[in-house]
C-alpha cells in the first residue's frame, strides 16, 4: 500500500522512495528475458495469533515483498528491503529463519532440469505422456486435443474464451456420454487461475490423464461428469514460464507501469475495490473485469443446476478450505457441517497414502479474508453444494517451485483428494 511504503520512507530514509519506485517497475513488462532472483531471501515466520497476521500484512502490498502462503508465513523479499523487513521483525516480536537464501539458485535448477530433460526426451525418441517435467501451455493443449481425438466417446474440448494476448482458454469434459453432460451431477475444476503454481495444473492435468486414459479403473468417479479448465490463466502461466517465474496475475495492463489482474479477486461476488494496480492482489477495476473470470463464469452459469461440487486447485499450503471468506468473523456456508466433513475424508484419504496433514476449515478462519474469490462465487451464485479452494502442499523446501522429480508423488496423493471428494459429495 502507498500509505505503508511513505512509512517505510519515513522510519528508513528518502532512499527508500527510489527503492520503491524502481521495485514497482519489476517483472511488469513482455520481455522474454528472464526476471532474475538473484539474492532475493525467503522467510519463514512464525505467525501464531490475528494481532500478527494483522501486522505483517501491511507488507503486502509493498513493491519486492512477495507472500508465499495465503498465512503469510512465508515471504520472498527483495535485497534492498531485506534489513528494514528484518528489523521490523525483530521489532515487532516475530520469530523467523531464512529458509532460502537465493530463490535464483533454485530457479536456475529448475531451469536447468527442463533443459536436461527435454534432451534426454528428444535423445530417445519417446512421445509417451509423463509427469517428469513441468508443461508448458502448448504441451497443455496439444494433449487435451489429442485425448479428444483419441477418446471421441469419452472426451470434448471447446475454447471457451480468448484472453487479452489471444490465447485460447481450454475447456475439457469427460462424460460416458459420449462427452456430453446433462444426466449426471457435475463436478467443475480449475486450476493454474494464479500463474506460478505449476504444481496445482499438473495435479489437474494428471486427474485428467486418470480419468480418460485409465477410465475403466474409475467406473465410481465417473459416474459423475467433469467439466475442467485446466489452464484458467493462460498468459500469465506461459509469463510465468518465459519470463518471470514468480508472475501471479495475468497479463492485463492494469496501468503505464502495471501489468496483470489478480484473477482470484475479479469474481462478482463480494468483490471489493483495490487502489493499488502494482499489488499482487490487484482486484481489477470492476468485478469480471477480466475476460479469463467472465469465460469461467459463463461455463460455470451453463452448467449451474448440475454443479455439485466446485473445486480451485491452487498450491501451496496444504489446505482444504471452504466459503465463505470475505469477511470475518467469518459467514460460513448453510451446510458448513458437510464442508468440514467431506473436507475431513479427503484429508484422511490423502494422509494414508503418504500425503501430508491437511489444515481443514474457513479461509477467513485460517488464514484472512479475501473478497471476490471463485469459491466464494460458486456456492454464493453458481450455488453449488460442495465449493472448496485446495492448497495442495509445495513439495521439497521452496513451496511453488515443487522440484519436478515430486510431479507424480504429488500428484497421485492429490488424485485421492478428488476421488474422495466426488465419491462422497
Amino acid at each position: 500500500m502507498l500509505a505503508y511504503g511513505d512509512s517505510i520512507k519515513m522510519k528508513y530514509g528518502g532512499a527508500a522512495f527510489v527503492v520503491l519506485a524502481a521495485l514497482a517497475m519489476l517483472g511488469q513488462g513482455g520481455s522474454a528475458e528472464q526476471v532474475s532472483y538473484r539474492n532475493y531471501k525467503v522467510y519463514d515466520i512464525q505467525v501464531d495469533s490475528i494481532e500478527k497476521h494483522t501486522v505483517l500484512k501491511r507488507w503486502e502490498d509493498v513493491k519486492g515483498v512477495d507472500f508465499w502462503d495465503r498465512a503469510g508465513k512465508r515471504v520472498m523479499i527483495a535485497p534492498m528491503l531485506q534489513d528494514a523487513f528484518e528489523r521490523f521483525l525483530t521489532l515487532n516480536g516475530f520469530t523467523f529463519v531464512r529458509s532460502i537464501e537465493d530463490v535464483e539458485a533454485t530457479i536456475e535448477a529448475e531451469r536447468e532440469y527442463d533443459q536436461e530433460y527435454r534432451r534426454r526426451k528428444a535423445a530417445s525418441g519417446r512421445a509417451t505422456v509423463d509427469f517428469e517435467h513441468f508443461w508448458t501451455i502448448d504441451e497443455v493443449e496439444t494433449y487435451l486435443e489429442d485425448l479428444a481425438y483419441e477418446y471421441p466417446s469419452l472426451v470434448r474440448v471447446e475454447t471457451i474464451g480468448t484472453t487479452h494476448l489471444g490465447r485460447r482458454i481450454k475447456s475439457i469434459t469427460i462424460s460416458t456420454n459420449n462427452g456430453v453432460t446433462g444426466t449426471k451431477p457435475i463436478v467443475f475444476i480449475d486450476g493454474g487461475i494464479h500463474a506460478r503454481e505449476w504444481g496445482g495444473v499438473m495435479s489437474v492435468i494428471y486427474l485428467i490423464h486418470e480419468l480418460v486414459e485409465h477410465s475403466s479403473d474409475y467406473a465410481d468417479m465417473l459416474a459423475k461428469d467433469w467439466v475442467i479448465v485446466p489452464v484458467a490463466n493462460p498468459d500469465g502461466y506461459e509469463f510465468s514460464h518465459t519470463s518471470n517465474r514468480m508472475w501471479r496475475k495475468n497479463r492485463y495492463p492494469a496501468t503505464v507501469l502495471c501489468t496483470g489482474i489478480d484473477l482470484n479477486r475479479n469474481w462478482d461476488y463480494m468483490w471489493v475495490f483495490s487502489s493499488n494496480a502494482c499489488s499482487d492482489s490487484y482486484a481489477g477495476t470492476s468485478a469480471f473485469s477480466e475476460l479469463e473470470t467472465q469465460a469461467l463464469s459463463r461455463v460455470m452459469l451453463r452448467y449451474q443446476s448440475d454443479i455439485v461440487l466446485y473445486l480451485a486447485v491452487h498450491t501451496y499450503g496444504d489446505m482444504i478450505l471452504y466459503p465463505y471468506g470475505h469477511s470475518w468473523p467469518f459467514v460460513p456456508v448453510t451446510n458448513q457441517a458437510e464442508h468440514i466433513a467431506l473436507g475431513e475424508q479427503a484429508r484422511a484419504a490423502v494422509t494414508a497414502v503418504g500425503g501430508p496433514n491437511y489444515i481443514v476449515g474457513n479461509s477467513a478462519e485460517i488464514l484472512y479474508t479475501a473478497n471476490g474469490c471463485s469459491d466464494d462465487y460458486a456456492a454464493g451464485v453458481i450455488g453449488a453444494r460442495y465449493a472448496y479452494t485446495l492448497e495442495l502442499t509445495g513439495g521439497g523446501t521452496t513451496g511453488f517451485d515443487l522440484p519436478a522429480s515430486e510431479i507424480q508423488a504429488v500428484a497421485t496423493q492429490t488424485f485421492q483428494i478428488y476421488r474422495t471428494m466426488v465419491n462422497n459429495a
